[in-house]
């Protein structure tokens, strides 16, 4: 009877890891690093993590903005254009000459008021954010290619490369998932941001300020990409105007791969973290493979459509 019960006792709490939404990418991730650490010679190493780590922190910062957007139930494709935007207007300051105490807070306040300006679209106009953020991604873009013709701005200082040695960056990531963990988790901004992505109409009924609190993450989503691009100069040593290409599709893949419903209202930063740790595992993965690295986009748009098709079968359950 006692081995019954602790049978029992062990199933039960089995079933209750798995109800964890972050479980299921968890053990991906650790099967992944298994897989790859025994079949790739240096693998398993700490030079491989630091490199990792490296690779994940640009993109994983603009996940966590972009956690909060589908959160709330929205969307931004304009995050690699906000990025891109930033760093080469805000980097013009690096060619007159500007110190970096100036540049630096330069790129981020425009990377507030792109976010704000999203943020304002889409909540006056009632137009989908999908719509309004496809428009301005090409808007900030065109602007940005118009301005700068193109021209990279190279040489840089060295003093901007402190961002980007070492595990700084990911440094500045651990601290951002630690902010907006704690505010998803634990105030009311992030009780409000989910209620508004479960049901908007509910929760403004409740007297929750909806246009407000959108409006918000559409501004973090906007400084969260400024703040990449800063760590992106400082890891490449350049400013290029193509910069960000593609990173709203991996955001939005880390976001979803990680658990966060494509419909809003559910999900977690964590699990965005893990979304995009697999999501590098299995970039490093490939390329000490030599695989040819179309097939890493192949993967990796598998991963998406499977991660929402499991978050809609859910929905229709729900």
């Amino acid at each position: 009877m006692n081995d019954l019960a602790g049978k029992n006792t062990i199933i039960s709490s089995l079933r209750d890891v798995f109800k964890v939404r972050e479980a299921p990418i968890f053990i991906y991730v650790i099967v992944m690093i298994a897989v790859f650490s025994s079949t790739i010679d240096g693998f398993f190493s700490m030079k491989n993590f630091e490199i990792i780590s490296r690779q994940i922190t640009t993109i994983g910062i603009v996940s966590v903005g972009m956690t909060l957007v589908i959160l709330s139930g929205g969307f931004d494709l304009s995050v690699g254009a906000i990025l891109s935007f930033a760093i080469n207007i805000g980097g013009q300051g690096i060619v007159f000459g500007w110190p970096i105490w100036i540049v630096y807070p330069f790129m981020l306040a425009l990377g507030i008021i792109l976010g704000w300006i999203n943020g304002f679209l889409i909540t006056r106009l009632a137009v989908p954010a999908l719509i309004i953020t496809l428009g301005t991604m090409n808007i900030y873009r065109g602007i940005t290619m118009v301005i700068t013709k193109g021209v990279y701005i190279t040489p840089i200082p060295s003093v901007y490369s402190f961002i980007g040695r070492g595990y700084i960056p990911f440094l500045f990531y651990a601290a951002v998932l630690g902010i907006f963990t704690f505010a998803t988790l634990k105030t009311r901004f992030g009780r409000n941001i989910f209620a508004i992505g479960g049901a908007e109409e509910s929760a403004l009924y409740s007297g929750v300020p909806v246009r407000r609190y959108k409006t918000i993450v559409y501004i973090i989503s906007g400084f969260l990409s400024a703040l990449s691009g800063l760590i992106l100069v400082g890891k490449s040593g350049f400013v290029q105007p193509q910069a960000g290409l593609g990173y709203e599709l991996n955001a939005i893949a880390a976001v979803v791969i990680g658990g966060t419903s494509i419909f809003g209202g559910s999900g977690s930063v964590l699990g965005t973290f893990l979304g995009s740790v697999m999501l590098g595992i299995i970039l490093a993965g490939l390329t000490m493979l030599a695989v040819n690295p179309y097939w890493q986009g192949l993967i990796t748009g598998v991963l998406i459509v499977f991660a929402i098709t499991l978050d809609s079968l859910r929905y229709l359950k729900r």
